[in-house]
């Protein structure tokens, strides 16, 4: 029997020694086997038996002692049979497995987009507190703040807008597009406040603001009461609305 071959189907050296054994004497106890390989009885009987269910030897317990033999060529096509109905159910199984472990570094990679709405009330304390978030957020993906802006944010939270400019760190700007009806109040705020820039569309009507901070939208909307601001975390949507806007600036 050709040693290569053997080592082909996986047996080490000390299987193929007990395998030819058998293979000489056709029909052997365990005590005979580890006589004529010279390998320990208990050890010989271990390896005999995973010769057994790999299908190349046979078991006999009817016999006392009992004894292995050769596995015949209808024995091995058997065991071909179970191998490839175990491996069509493994394969079945791994196809399951892959698909669980993409969506589970799909999960990993890509965030559930997170939305907070912000009652009117609240909303003055949440727009000063959030802001070193928004901030952090655009230093990471594009310093400037992008988007439409209502001129009625100006009347409700001038202090908001006072504040945020006194401590926004100087790398952040802002570009957004602004109905007409703020012209007034932009230009003074353009004089006080340099990296905040802001163009007029007088053919756009906005009814609220729509801010794009790093993955961070905010919505707010301060023209009718109950005032409201929606906040949308999502890296994705974020990105495509910038690049509208960033757009939108050169045409205006």
């Amino acid at each position: 029997m050709d040693e290569k071959l053997l080592f082909s189907l996986g047996l080490n050296a000390k299987e193929i020694k007990i395998f030819k054994a058998v293979l000489k004497t056709r029909e052997v106890s365990p005590a005979q086997l580890a006589k004529s390989v010279g390998i320990k009885r208990t050890t010989c009987y271990s390896l005999a038996r995973g010769l057994v269910e790999k299908g190349l030897l046979l078991e006999n317990v009817s016999k006392r002692p009992r004894t292995f033999s050769l596995a015949q060529p209808a024995d091995i096509e058997h065991v071909l049979e179970v191998d490839r109905t175990r491996l069509t159910a493994r394969e079945k199984v791994l196809k399951k497995f892959t698909s669980e472990l993409s969506r589970a570094t799909a999960d990993e990679s890509y965030s559930v987009p997170q939305i907070r709405f912000v009652e009117e009330e609240k909303m003055e304390r949440f727009l000063d507190s959030q802001s070193f978030k928004w901030d952090e957020s655009m230093l990471k993906a594009d310093a400037t703040c992008w988007g439409f802006f209502d001129p009625s944010y100006l009347e409700v939270f001038p202090r908001v807008i006072d504040k945020y400019w006194k401590k926004t760190p100087k790398a952040i700007h802002l570009k957004m597009l602004s109905n007409s009806s703020g012209r007034v109040l932009e230009a003074k705020l353009a004089r006080k406040y340099p990296r905040r820039t802001i163009k007029i569309w007088d053919k756009a009507n906005f009814d609220s603001a729509i801010w794009v901070m790093g993955e961070y939208v905010l919505i707010v909307n301060t023209r009718r009461r109950p005032f409201y601001c929606t906040e949308i975390h999502d890296a994705t949507l974020a990105h495509d609305l910038r690049e509208v806007f960033k757009n939108l600036w050169e045409l205006v």
